[in-house]
């Protein structure tokens, strides 16, 4: 009997050593051979692919800046980007697409390119500070990479329903960017409260902006949420507001632009 438990052991130790052969498919037909689950770097490589898929949709026509129009929008990016060095990696120069479109609407893709319609900026950007407000949010959320995970399979097109679908991201987080954007503004030299301002348009012409928010209930909280910062910043820092500054003459000159090329 000892002698038959001493056989038993012997062979089960001997079992694990024991490689099994695998009796199916052979490793060059296992098509689960190598996987590896996508990381973050994965779906933001795909993402930012979506650049030239959007540009080379039937349905999107971009308007093409030139000479002191682009010179200009591209600066008061900068402006942002060079008075928060510690916030904005270096090394990487942001792209920005000016789109003919009815809807107003921006949004942005991993690699600062960042998308502004016509509809946007001919009707709802009166001053500088509120276009800096629009940037700076684009611009924090390209760097800090804050998209949904999803990969679509490519087809050569992208309307523009489907990426501001993709674009869209809980409100809590929405809300974080607006923080940081919000102090991004004000180190840049603008006027903090036109970033306020800005949330408020959405929100009085919800209609609008529905295809960019998705949920039309949302923007009132994140007004709500944003506002209630804002308060507790008030009263816990020791800070002089900015005095408030007319927009430049270049600015102007770009919505000119902007409006006559668009028409």
């Amino acid at each position: 009997m000892k002698a038959l438990i001493l056989i038993s052991i012997f062979f089960l130790a001997s079992c694990a050593q024991v490689k099994i052969p695998y009796l199916g498919k052979s490793d060059d037909n296992n098509l689960m051979r190598g996987w590896n689950a996508n990381e973050a770097s994965d779906y933001t490589h795909h993402l930012a692919s979506f650049e030239q898929m959007y540009l080379a949709s039937d349905s999107t026509t971009e308007l093409k800046l030139i000479g002191k129009a682009k010179e200009y929008l591209e600066n008061l990016a900068l402006v942002v980007l060079e008075n928060n060095e510690l916030f904005f990696s270096e090394g990487v120069r942001p792209k920005l697409h000016i789109v003919k479109h009815a809807v107003p609407f921006h949004f942005s893709l991993p690699g600062r390119v960042i998308f502004l319609s016509t509809a946007l900026l001919n009707k709802y950007v009166k001053h500088e500070a509120v276009l800096a407000s629009i940037l700076s949010y684009e611009l924090v959320r390209s760097e800090k990479q804050i998209y949904n995970r999803f990969l679509i399979v490519p087809v050569g097109y992208l309307p523009i329903e489907r990426i501001l679908g993709l674009n869209r991201i809980d409100l809590e987080e929405k809300v974080e960017i607006h923080k940081w954007a919000y102090h991004s503004v004000r180190r840049a030299g603008f006027d903090g409260e036109y970033y306020l301002s800005w949330l408020q348009t959405i929100n009085r012409n919800t209609a609008d902006f529905i295809p960019l928010i998705g949920d039309a209930s949302s923007i009132s909280r994140e007004e709500a949420m944003f506002k209630a910062f804002m308060i507790r910043r008030s009263k816990t820092e020791d800070e002089r507001a900015l005095s408030r500054r007319e927009s430049s003459k270049e600015f102007y000159q770009f919505l000119f632009f902007v409006k006559d090329k668009s028409a």
